[in-house]
């Protein structure tokens, strides 16, 4: 039996988020995209997986509105 752990990397810590951000914006970029408008509202906290998003968007060159 081949449990999903041996076979696929995790998706829930904050590094795979970072490898997530950085995906999407290889992605924007190449399909002309160079900018997204982020609605986040003042009651959620900016930390974490959404930071290591946003980070890793910002890395790749996408403006984030």
């Amino acid at each position: 039996m081949i449990f999903w752990t041996q076979t696929k990397q995790s998706t829930r810590d904050v590094s795979a988020a970072a490898k997530i951000g950085k995906i999407l914006g290889e992605r924007l970029l190449v399909n002309d995209i160079p900018a997204v408008s982020v609605v986040y509202k003042e009651n959620q906290r900016y930390h974490g997986k959404v930071r290591a998003i946003f980070d890793s968007l910002r890395e790749e060159g996408v403006k984030l509105l």
